[in-house]
């Protein structure tokens, strides 16, 4: 996860322009419908599920040391399909496929949040319904119904043909404790713990004997053969990795400074304090800093010259303009190594303080030509950074 920002380094104020990389998250619903010609009214039978059409998991909320408890950390939607073939003309006897689900009875569920083999991490799923309702799966006697669709179909093209529903979930990673108590190490969400299991059906009933988020008896009897009672027990892994797996890899992170430019002035120097290639500046010491740092975070800042044309990768090459110095660069060192930092997205790794985290620096010029090539001007810089977080 990069977060780029920029840099400028130079001896004379310029209107600054940062760079700025958002994201915006949308988790939209992934509908399923039946074609209808001449409605026949039919029964659902021979139900069975599939649910390969799950979407990355994506960040909703950054960890860091602040990240309140209760925010979703992941999220992401996954469309489970029952397919299903037509059981015959029921006459004018309407009939409905209907979605239900919920947590069976075991381990506790709070705020219908199960808990994950991550401590402090727990997994909420809800269902994304056809009235536009979001409703939470909850540990329940019952049963709830999520999703429903009349079961009809055109007779022109053979009772046998087949069709599907469409229910769309709505998985999240949720935080249930403080960021300062999550343990140590990496943060993989591989499976729901505790003995409590997500029980899903798909059940052919008569038209609105279940109502949207109203609990439903699963009748017992088998009338036509085959009709629709199918049950859908998930536990553990199965759960997290429902539309395909695995489940995601938390970073912890620091707080991301965006829309913020680094101006570093450098000064001003005349050409006799550059008497030969090589020669520097004084340097002006700065540092660059990531507050509220989960307590895991080791971010890692890399650099890049926003003027293409390197012949040396730790050189910061000057922005060209009509009245740019020639012959000169800017050099940056690391004192946490004492090391030239290389303008070619090398990784380097900051110090942690406390909740923070910092990378010391130092930025100077430095003559690159012979004194053929010198030229005085203005000799500016920009450089863009980014975080990553491993």
């Amino acid at each position: 996860m990069t977060h780029p920002l920029a840099l400028r380094l130079g001896c004379r104020r310029r209107r600054l322009h940062p760079i700025v990389q958002t994201a915006a998250y949308v988790f939209s619903s992934l509908i399923g419908a039946t074609a209808q010609a001449a409605l026949v009214e039919s029964q659902a039978i021979d139900c069975s599920f599939s649910n390969g059409a799950g979407r990355p998991w994506a960040e909703v909320t950054p960890l860091t040391s602040t990240t309140p408890v209760g925010s979703v950390l992941w999220q992401r939607p996954v469309a489970l399909i029952t397919n299903y073939r037509y059981g015959g003309s029921t006459g004018n006897k309407a009939h409905e496929l209907v979605s239900a689900g919920y947590w069976t009875a075991g381990t506790p569920l709070p705020d219908a949040i199960a808990p994950t083999n991550i401590d402090g991490i727990g997994f909420k799923i809800a269902v994304n319904s056809s009235d536009g309702v979001l409703r939470n799966i909850t540990q329940v006697s019952k049963p709830v119904a999520l999703e429903k669709n009349l079961v009809i179909y055109d007779p022109s093209a053979g009772q046998n043909q087949r069709s599907l529903m469409v229910t769309n979930y709505l998985q999240s990673l949720i935080l249930t404790v403080p960021p300062s108590q999550l343990p140590s190490g990496e943060l993989v969400i591989d499976r729901v713990t505790g003995s409590s299991g997500l029980m899903l059906y798909a059940v052919d009933l008569l038209k609105d004997v279940a109502s949207l988020g109203g609990q439903v008896d699963i009748p017992s009897d088998n009338m036509p053969i085959g009709i629709c009672r199918k049950p859908y027990p998930l536990m553990g892994p199965a759960i997290i990795n429902m539309g395909g797996g695995p489940g995601p890899s938390i970073p912890n992170k620091c707080v991301v400074e965006s829309y913020r430019t680094i101006p570093v002035k450098l000064g001003r120097f005349s050409l006799a304090d550059f008497p030969k290639v090589g020669s520097t500046s004084s340097p002006v010491p700065f540092r660059i800093a990531l507050s509220q740092c989960a307590l895991n975070a080791r971010p890692q800042i890399a650099f890049t010259d926003k003027v293409p044309g390197h012949t040396d990768p730790s050189v910061l090459n000057l922005t060209a303009s009509p009245n740019s110095a020639k012959g000169f660069g800017i050099i940056m060192i690391n004192d946490l190594n004492q090391q030239r930092i290389k303008y070619d997205g090398t990784l380097y790794d900051m110090h942690r303080v406390g909740d923070s985290a910092i990378i010391p620096l130092r930025a100077g010029y430095i003559r690159t030509g012979s004194d053929a090539e010198v030229k005085v001007g203005d000799a500016d810089g920009a450089a863009e950074f980014t975080f990553t977080f491993p």
